[in-house]
């Protein structure tokens, strides 16, 4: 035989379901936020690999030019402003 429910025990029930839906929308978000938020780390990463492979070229340019200057030029420092060398 069926019984009906009180109110107030349907209303807690019908309650308790919305804060496990709301609870699981919410879960599903986070995940999702997380997951897009891996990806921009990804890409992030590829950047700065991309661009610290750069650098460590430039440094190595950097070093050819100031081997062939001094071999030019000799020890000393140069004014860039001034396109000058100044010998030590």
């Amino acid at each position: 035989m069926k019984r009906k429910l009180d109110k107030e025990h349907l209303e807690s029930i019908k309650d308790l379901r919305e804060q496990f839906t709301s609870n699981a929308n919410i879960l599903g978000n986070i995940t999702l936020e997380r997951e897009l938020l891996k990806e921009q780390l990804q890409q992030l990463d590829n950047e700065k690999t991309k661009y610290f492979d750069e650098f460590i070229k430039l440094r190595k340019t950097e070093e050819e030019l100031l081997s062939k200057l001094k071999d030019r030029y000799g020890d000393g420092q140069i004014d860039i402003n001034e396109g000058t060398f100044i010998p030590s």
